[in-house]
């Protein structure tokens, strides 16, 4: 129904054919049809999230998967809300509510109510899923006082704690400090305990936080009981790699020969490591390479491999090195029940390249799978392909569907937050009461915002030319700002850091558009020049290019300063930013409608790039003009 609802307005052909799947020298494909279209079944499953299961030594910390999870321990029957939220009978809002309630118990009892039902039950996936929920309205207190009182108990629970809480929140506010507390620090085997220190590890890498990679590899050091393990130098090896030259194409191989040559034992993940770095730099004749080298270590590729592989296919389809590379990886791994991450992986890289086209005949696939749970994150793809093609009232479609019917998974903050964006960008004229309606639904659905919903919102308020409320637009900046850094609780996917500098970007401009709308005499708005200032020399903030321009445009075509433009230009170049066309052009205009040609000529021939924007290119040729004509008077030249 929410298909038909919101695709059926078109007609789909087959057209996502990325190449013809053949039997190949390395064994016949196990996908022969899996690009083919299936019609939806009547029903979709609500989507269940996957976890990563980790092996300790200990074998009652792995997943225990029996068939007595869903039977009432002891425990449990004194506990009637705790087992409905762990056999799904609650609704997402009765699990919050509960979740919130249960907060409020002193940490010690919480240990043991979590520690006493994972000793009767063991780790299933539910109660796994359970606690990470419940955890993330703990206060902070109560998160590290609960850690400390399991110790050396219940490693799986404290690991995933770690990493669906603590360091999500890490992400957002960068505090070490709860990380290395969180941290076990004795009372197990490295095995148990190198889980913690690598996950703490990766996460300060893929945010750049060097010191903090520095500080736990100390903390490392100093633990007798800790030895750096093979997803240890993963973690080293994609910081290496993320620094070397683009065009150094043997990089990634000399690397694993000094790993080799060191003793090192690569696994899997070491491989698709240099797989993607591979791909990231088009060295598409390496791939057989590392294949055979990882068939002559008798490591098997693995569904991520060919989720890697299927992404770079998929916006690559005519690279034939990749396309064998393919074919041999997808003959000896089983697809299984990882059809739609496999799907979703192609989907995915196609949006990034604005291929939606091709990302939609793939969804129509997905949607299509039959006997598989379809995920919140694969409507939320549907979404942002249907806001890409400019068919914002099928996604609104689609949104309220996924509020409305139960045999489809309800949206989640980025449901909400894309809808909002295509609305944005796609409306000729910014209804801010139907973006107003959209946020209340999303608080009906006991949803919060974050800093991209913030973001987008405000860019919402920037770009409407119904918008003169600058008190309240101010106060929205303000909000965002003075918030960047709170951890929220509880975590919620979609959650992430504030891009700072974006923010003040579209606050200066906001300034710039308002007060040359509502002015008759042109007047350089002061508060541009305080955020300027608070954004880059009191916050330290990198500026960008956008900000060179945004800055450069106000001042010099807006207000008709070009003096105050130049400066602007010498204080953001003294920064690290680069005049591009843009700049060029706008400086340029401004001097020639000023009357000012012998300047305009200069900024244009100082600009040694290619130029290759039609804005600037006319005016070069406008200025070219007048050195044919005649001497003009300044006069003649403004008017």
């Amino acid at each position: 129904m929410v298909f038909r609802s919101c695709l059926c307005s078109r007609k789909y052909q087959p057209l996502f054919i990325l190449h013809k799947l053949k039997p190949s020298s390395y064994g016949p494909s196990k996908y022969p049809g899996i690009l083919a279209t299936h019609p939806r079944p009547a029903t979709a499953a609500t989507s269940s999230s996957s976890s990563t299961t980790r092996h300790f030594t200990t074998t009652s910390h792995q997943l225990n998967n029996n068939n007595n999870n869903n039977n009432k321990t002891p425990l449990l029957e004194t506990h009637p809300e705790l087992f409905s939220v762990l056999t799904k009978k609650y609704t997402a809002k009765q699990a919050k509510s509960y979740y919130r309630r249960l907060s409020k118990q002193p940490p010690e009892q919480l240990a043991d109510l979590f520690g006493s039902i994972a000793k009767a039950r063991g780790y299933d996936r539910d109660l796994v899923r359970v606690t990470v929920d419940a955890a993330a309205y703990w206060p902070p207190a109560t998160i590290q006082r609960v850690l400390e009182i399991w110790s050396d108990r219940h490693w799986y629970l404290q690991l995933e704690i770690l990493k669906c809480i603590l360091l999500k929140k890490y992400v957002m506010n960068r505090d070490i400090v709860p990380i290395v507390n969180a941290l076990p620090k004795k009372g197990g085997a490295s095995t148990n305990m190198m889980p913690f220190y690598n996950a703490a590890l990766s996460t300060c890498r893929d945010v750049k936080e060097y010191q903090h990679v520095r500080l736990i590899f100390d903390l490392i050091k100093e633990c007798p009981q800790l030895t750096p393990d093979t997803a240890t130098y993963n973690i080293l090896l994609k910081m290496r790699l993320s620094s070397t030259e683009k065009g150094d194409h043997v990089s990634g191989l000399r690397m694993y020969q000094d790993m080799v040559d060191e003793g090192a034992q690569p696994n899997h993940a070491t491989f698709n490591t240099f797989i993607k770095h591979a791909i990231q730099h088009k060295q598409w004749s390496t791939l057989e390479q590392w294949l055979d080298m990882m068939q002559q270590r008798e490591i098997s590729p693995t569904p991520v491999t060919l989720r890697i592989l299927f992404r770079a296919l998929c916006v690559n389809p005519n690279q034939p090195d990749l396309t064998r590379a393919f074919d041999r990886v997808s003959a000896v791994v089983p697809l299984s029940s990882k059809q739609e991450e496999f799907l979703n992986a192609g989907t995915s890289a196609l949006l990034g390249q604005h291929k939606t086209s091709a990302a939609a005949d793939l969804l129509q696939t997905t949607l299509g799978l039959s006997n598989a749970k379809v995920s919140t994150y694969a409507y939320n793809l549907l979404l942002r392909c249907l806001c890409q093609q400019g068919r914002i009232e099928s996604a609104q479609h689609v949104l309220t569907s996924m509020i409305t019917t139960d045999s489809i998974p309800e949206p989640d903050i980025v449901s909400f937050t894309t809808v909002i964006h295509g609305l944005i960008r796609h409306a000729d004229r910014i209804d801010l009461n139907q973006i107003n309606a959209l946020y209340d639904k999303l608080e009906q659905q006991d949803l919060r915002s974050n800093n991209v919903l913030q973001s987008v919102i405000l860019y919402g308020l920037v770009r409407s030319k119904d918008n003169n409320n600058l008190q309240k637009t101010r106060a929205l900046f303000d909000s965002i700002i003075s918030n960047k850094n709170r951890a929220q609780i509880p975590v919620q996917h979609g959650d992430c850091p504030l891009a700072e500098i974006n923010t003040y970007n579209m606050m200066i401009d906001f300034y710039f558009l308002h007060y040359h709308k509502s002015q008759k005499t042109h007047q350089i708005p002061k508060q541009v020049f305080q955020l300027l200032n608070e954004a880059v020399e009191v916050k330290k903030l990198t500026p960008t290019l956008v900000t060179m321009n945004i800055m450069v445009r106000g001042l010099a075509v807006l207000n008709k300063d070009l003096v105050a433009a130049e400066k602007v230009v010498a204080l953001l170049k003294s920064k690290g930013v680069a005049m591009d066309e843009r700049t060029v052009w706008y400086l340029a205009k401004s001097a020639y409608r000023q009357g000012q040609i012998s300047k305009a000529r200069q900024l244009i021939d100082d600009f040694k790039l290619p130029i290759t924007q039609s804005g600037l290119k006319e005016l070069k040729s406008t200025l070219n003009k007048w050195d044919q004509k005649p001497s003009t008077t300044t006069t003649e030249v403004v008017s």
